[in-house]
């Protein structure tokens, strides 16, 4: 028994054919009786049309099914309405709030985000900045793998995509960033702990060199310079590895320290695990403050002091100041701004 014969369907422009023809912007303009540019106003943005003849082309493409092309269109006006943000990952508190925060201006602007993560590798960078610039995104928002890689951000800006760095500096690079004061908080959390009388007071660091955790380092040791005391500087592995072999050093030594200055969110995690593991109890046996404030500090026995980054309003502004660069303010010089973070007294500490 043979195939059936497929019978032939009239299209949109009246002509039988096997298959449909996809509805296009001009036989919206045809259906409506108005002009191909007057159909393309009324889908876009309604100027310059009239409320009954805008009506008309809408009911005009619902019965027609139409879409727009979206990259085409883009095209023509040099605008894909999307924004890459690269981060090297949003698996901590603080970054998922910065990048919930940007994304939530990004939203207001009329945009979407294209997320791009790095895992802090340099190549992996190159290569989801290379993609998403041949992409014609209309910025970036970018946490810089390793302080950032400046030849390829370079090559990035010479094809005139906007660029804001947040969290991170990009190096050597003068673009638009959005900061926090590291250095200053870290000697401001140092001092609290030599305010309680601690003398002997060890730094605690994963072994990353970014900004970030060196301007935090200096703070540190300005603090204690300033009081005539001893730093003492310790690092985990990249990944955290290392924790539990400190905490049983300091546990054995003659002289332990006192007090603990937990750099950033990963090495507090790494630190607070292996403090559980060997029962030692904070702040009796060692005095705890952290920079980055997480949920896990607020259910501890002694809720933990820390430094809180502003991370909702680091994604904010840093997306702000994108998204004006993305709208045409270009003939501005870039801008830094550079946010406090706030001393949070909890018990770890010794107060309370």
């Amino acid at each position: 028994m043979g195939n059936p014969k497929r019978m032939p369907t009239r299209s949109i422009t009246g002509q039988e054919s096997g298959e449909t023809s996809r509805a296009t912007l001009v036989h919206v303009a045809r259906l409506a009786g108005v002009g191909l540019g007057t159909a393309s106003r009324a889908l876009d943005n309604g100027k310059r049309v009239s409320a009954e003849t805008m009506e008309k082309v809408v009911e005009a493409a619902k019965r027609l099914g139409y879409r727009r092309n979206e990259m085409a269109r883009g095209l023509k006006v040099r605008r894909s309405g999307a924004v890459g943000i690269v981060v090297p990952d949003i698996g901590g508190a603080f970054m998922a709030t910065c990048v919930r925060a940007a994304q939530a201006v990004i939203r207001e602007n009329k945009y979407i985000s294209v997320f791009a993560f790095t895992d802090d590798d340099p190549e992996v960078e190159i290569s989801e900045v290379d993609y998403l610039v041949r992409r014609q995104v209309d910025g970036i928002l970018i946490i810089p793998a390793g302080g950032g890689a400046r030849s390829l951000l370079e090559q990035q800006l010479l094809q005139n995509t906007p660029l804001v760095s947040f969290d991170q500096p990009i190096v050597g690079l003068d673009v638009d960033e959005v900061l926090v004061s590291n250095q200053a908080g870290a000697e401001k959390a140092t001092r609290h702990m030599i305010e309680h009388g601690h003398k002997a007071i060890t730094y605690v660091s994963i072994e990353r060199h970014v900004p970030t955790l060196r301007a935090r380092l200096k703070g540190y040791r300005k603090a204690m310079r300033a009081a005539g005391l001893q730093e003492a500087v310790e690092y985990l592995g990249a990944n955290g590895e290392g924790a539990v072999a400190l905490v049983d050093a300091w546990l054995r030594a003659k002289r332990p320290p006192s007090a603990l200055f937990s750099a950033n969110e990963q090495t507090s995690i790494e630190l607070l695990h292996a403090l559980a593991l060997r029962n030692v109890k904070i702040p009796e046996q060692f005095a705890l403050i952290a920079f980055d404030d997480m949920q896990l500090g607020l259910v501890l026995r002694s809720p933990m002091t820390v430094m809180r980054q502003p991370a909702a309003e680091l994604g904010h502004r840093a997306a702000t100041l994108l998204m004006e660069r993305v709208v045409g303010r270009s003939d501005v010089p870039p801008r830094r701004i550079v946010l406090d973070a706030e001393l949070v007294i909890r018990q770890s500490c010794g107060c309370l």
